[in-house]
């Protein structure tokens, strides 16, 4: 090839004539960002990705790619392969479209119609008390940058962009498996540089939902707001392990400890705000009579001072709060508010389990997630995890059980498999292979303790050899989010020098 300029990376003349930009590290690094700039700037929560969509599609069709739109909303973007190369077998890069929609207490954002407000310094990009949408964002502007600029020799490619992942994963669900190019598959859905994953969690999410029966309040009364906030959250797979505080099992045990001790009724309870998401939140409107009041305060500070002892680490802002409420006319049933108390504290909320093989790994977790009352009926919504797809079975019975027990009528609105570690992966092993060349450290492969999308492909396409990977991301699904542009572009520089060398080595084959 003949050097013609240096601008965002190097122009060559290819031997037919093709100018071809030859991207550095930097290079990709700033590409990413003027993509991911675009993206951020589209309102995506899950559920809402007809706009990304549209801007996917017509970015597509300015390329000159082939690009179609299936009857669920997902992607499928394909650029054939460099000249001589057309003929190898294809290589598959996908993404979500969608994200995860958290504000900061305080911040009024309206993530239906509006972008999300990013800065970066110094190379990290962070939102202003919002979500970033680096997960999956990084990951969707990483793998349409590498269809526009998959250098000079590659093999055909196709980015899947689907829908809802965050939430029900129906994108991937209901993938058709015909529609998928090829069977070399690599998810740009990972959160840390430097790994491969290979396997992953099988995800559940349980509602258990209550007719509040309320009741006109009588006599005097004294209305206090018990609140625990300032918690870390997070990742309810990616930080299961971490021992991070959960602010609905917290509150729950509060409100137990005070309904044995002082009494007391209960008129609101409100908690979290995704069901993969660690609630660092949560707080209950109650009543007492007012002669134990004084008593209640001091059960709550007390209870305060230990608790912030054992959250100490892990989450050091942590508080608990108790102080007047707004006087209510009714109440939630005193039958009803131990019910929903009683289960709330009967809950798993963290590890369950540990893998027995693989050291550090967690194996099983539970996280309630959400408590909220819509139109007379209060629900209280929890995902659960395990990396083996019968202990989710033997999971939702038991928490059937648990509900049922409790007066809940319980629904299981969502099941993904579990992803199991593949003997033989090519893919793995160039990837891997190509990282050590590029950088000089190894990769290492891992097992994840959350849901990937790869599980669904995976089991519609049981040949297909799939890994995971992406740029560092810290603190996905709370405002603090924040993802590593140098990481990125050198995510972006190992899969372009990946698919130069899968080119070579399955024409060889």
């Amino acid at each position: 090839m003949v050097p013609i300029s240096f601008a965002s990376g190097e122009l060559f003349l290819t031997e037919d004539g093709k100018a071809v930009t030859v991207f550095g590290a930097d290079e990709d690094a700033a590409a990413i960002l003027e993509i991911f700039s675009r993206i951020a700037a589209i309102p995506r929560c899950s559920g809402n990705e007809d706009g990304i969509a549209r801007f996917l599609l017509d970015r597509a069709k300015v390329a000159g790619f082939t690009a179609e739109e299936d009857a669920e909303g997902n992607l499928f973007i394909i650029r054939p392969g460099s000249r001589g190369k057309e003929a190898v077998p294809p290589i598959v890069l996908q993404a979500h479209m969608d994200m995860v929609c958290v504000a900061a207490p305080g911040c009024d954002h309206d993530f239906s119609r509006e972008g999300i407000d990013w800065y970066e310094e110094d190379g990290i990009i962070r939102a202003r008390e919002t979500t970033l949408g680096a997960d999956n964002g990084i990951g969707l502007a990483i793998g349409l940058h590498l269809m526009e600029h998959p250098g000079e020799m590659h093999p055909p490619l196709q980015l899947i962009a689907t829908r809802e992942e965050e939430t029900t994963m129906h994108g991937a669900a209901a993938l058709d498996p015909a529609k998928v190019a090829g069977t070399t598959v690599i998810n740009i859905d990972d959160e840390e540089e430097g790994f491969i994953t290979t396997s992953s969690a099988g995800m559940m999410t349980v509602a258990f939902t209550f007719p509040t029966h309320r009741i006109r309040v009588r006599g005097d009364v004294s209305w206090q707001t018990v609140e625990v906030a300032g918690g870390r959250g997070g990742h309810s797979g990616m930080e299961a392990g971490s021992g991070r505080a959960n602010a609905i099992s917290i509150l729950g045990n509060l409100l137990s400890g005070l309904m044995r001790k002082t009494g007391c009724a209960l008129t609101t309870i409100i908690g979290g705000e995704r069901d993969n998401a660690i609630p660092g939140q949560a707080w209950a409107c109650i009543g007492f009579d007012p002669v134990v009041v004084k008593q209640a305060i001091r059960f709550i500070r007390e209870d305060e001072r230990t608790i912030r002892e054992t959250y100490r680490d892990t989450d050091p802002d942590l508080r608990i709060r108790i102080f007047p409420a707004t006087p209510q006319d009714d109440v939630i049933s005193p039958k009803t508010a131990a019910e929903v108390v009683s289960l709330l504290t009967g809950l798993p909320a963290g590890v369950c389990a540990m893998d027995p093989v693989i050291p550090d790994l967690v194996a099983t977790s539970s996280n309630p997630a959400t408590v909220r009352e819509v139109a007379g009926m209060l629900t209280i919504g929890l995902s659960a995890r395990s990396n083996k797809d019968a202990i989710l079975t033997v999971l939702g019975e038991r928490f059937r059980r648990q509900g049922k027990e409790a007066g809940a009528a319980v629904s299981i609105p969502g099941v993904a498999p579990a992803w199991h570690y593949r003997e033989q992966s090519l893919i793995r092993e160039t990837v891997a292979e190509t990282y050590r060349d590029l950088f000089g450290t190894t990769m290492h492969l891992r097992g994840l303790h959350a849901g990937l999308e790869t599980a669904w492909i995976a089991k519609k396409i049981p040949e297909a050899d799939i890994i995971s990977l992406g740029p560092d991301i810290r603190d996905a699904h709370t405002p603090r989010e924040s993802a590593s542009l140098p990481s990125a572009g050198r995510v972006c520089m190992l899969l372009r020098e990946t698919l130069r060398r899968c080119a070579d080595i399955r024409e060889e084959q």
